[in-house]
């Protein structure tokens, strides 16, 4: 039980540390590249999340997974909209 914590911590946190950083590229910069860089990076850590939380979720079935795993498509959703109207 104290190993699901600590993964499930570890994960939000990523996210949480993804958005941040996403959303300071974002509001710091009106240019396309530096954007582009943040979305990038910002996708490199909700996929990795994602991954992670696939496996934990495939080792033991815990229905909380299964929330993290939908805000993560959600959160991967969101920031690809905002990303392509700021670039179109």
């Amino acid at each position: 039980m104290e190993k699901t914590r600590k993964r499930i911590l570890l994960i939000l946190s990523a996210l949480l540390i993804g958005s941040l950083l996403y959303i300071f590229g974002i509001s710091l910069t009106e240019s396309i590249v530096p954007t582009i860089v943040y979305y990038v990076i910002a996708l490199l850590l909700y996929i990795s999340a994602f991954l992670s939380i696939y496996h934990h979720y495939k080792r033991e079935k815990v229905s909380i997974d299964i929330y993290i795993m939908c805000l993560t498509v959600f959160l991967i959703i969101l920031t690809t909209y905002v990303t392509l109207s700021k670039i179109l």
